[in-house]
């Protein structure tokens, strides 16, 4: 009898402790944040990944009335950033701004530090964002058929930059090179902000960059973006032709942007920010403020977002193979050798 008793006491404790554990689980849930929540960027202030994050981490302190802080981990073309990501406690208070330099590298790096996507639960997309043709003004070309003629007369000269191997804009431009059949040096830059700089002062000739990038140069005149590296018109740009209309086909690169967390984040805590962001994409000055950022908005949660990055990884292995990107090209960002001669001087 005493045995029985004791058994039944047990019982009832057990019951009373997992009750009490999932009251205190959902509980957190329901307040969640109760501190600060830090989106890992891996690229630097001013980068396309950078405003884009910023943007939405405004709305969603707003939402959430918790601050919601970027933390800018730059190298590797993003991948440093990926990799502390994946490593931090899933409780949601670690997130990360991922993007197509992810499936990139996927196919780049297999044998990275971490697997993706599998090492991150997807939350929600966030937007995407084209790749721009920019070129120095003082090149002297108003086209890419004029690009095109001076890359040709002058193999190995002209410069071009990007965010670093493996990067969207990258991508694009050595499948430029291997379609036009030019031949252009590409430097490595640790962000394409800081590619735009040195193509406003001269010191490169080309840029392939996101839009949102460039997109306050372009509007004070400062370069002169030629094409969309896509098969139609951007939204956020439409007055910008693409490559095809310049008469340059099969070159289709477009950028997206999607917000993750390290595998096991609770089920709540990602349904909340899910909704959070649909929230933010459903406000019509929120998706005119993306626009205007050179972003387009883009509605798909985390069941949606997961069937996106199952054809995107090998669309983008698919692209690397065509680009010819290897991993022997994967170098720091700060190994990079820039040129020396100004863009004028070529």
């Amino acid at each position: 009898m005493l045995r029985r008793s004791l058994a039944a006491v047990s019982m009832v404790l057990v019951t009373f402790a997992l009750l009490v554990g999932a009251v205190v689980t959902e509980c957190e849930a329901q307040i969640y944040p109760t501190r600060p929540v830090r989106i890992v960027v891996g690229f630097p202030a001013g980068s396309a990944s950078d405003v884009l994050a910023r943007i939405y981490a405004d709305k969603l302190t707003e939402y959430f009335n918790q601050r919601f802080l970027i933390d800018n981990i730059v190298g590797g073309a993003s991948n440093d950033a990926a990799a502390v990501a994946a490593r931090a406690e899933p409780d949601g208070y670690t997130l990360f701004l991922a993007g197509n330099a992810q499936s990139a590298h996927a196919a780049i790096l297999p044998e990275q530090p971490f697997a993706f996507p599998q090492a991150f639960a997807p939350i929600a997309m966030l937007g995407r964002a084209p790749v721009v043709l920019v070129v120095n003004r003082s090149l002297g070309v108003s086209s890419v058929a004029e690009l095109i003629a001076l890359a040709k007369a002058r193999p190995g000269v002209l410069h071009y930059g990007s965010a670093g191997v493996g990067t969207g804009p990258q991508i694009a431009a050595e499948l430029f090179k291997a379609t036009t059949g030019t031949d252009m040096v590409h430097v490595s830059y640790a962000g394409s902000h800081d590619a735009a700089a040195d193509l406003v002062a001269g010191r490169l000739s080309v840029l392939f960059a996101p839009l949102p990038t460039v997109a306050g140069l372009q509007a004070e005149r400062r370069i002169l973006t030629l094409a969309i590296v896509a098969a139609r018109r951007s939204p956020a740009a439409p007055q910008i032709p693409t490559l095809a209309e310049a008469g340059v086909t099969g070159i289709d690169v477009g950028l997206w942007f999607g917000l993750m967390a390290p595998r096991g984040i609770p089920t709540e805590i990602q349904g909340e920010l899910a909704n959070a962001v649909k929230r933010a994409i459903d406000s019509r000055l929120f998706k005119e403020n993306l626009l205007a950022s050179g972003a387009e908005p883009v509605r798909a949660p985390a069941d949606a977002f997961a069937a996106f990055l199952d054809i995107d990884l090998p669309h983008w292995a698919e692209l690397v193979g065509r680009a010819g990107v290897g991993v022997e090209q994967v170098q720091p960002p700060a190994q990079a050798t820039r040129p020396t001669q100004p863009a004028s001087g070529l």
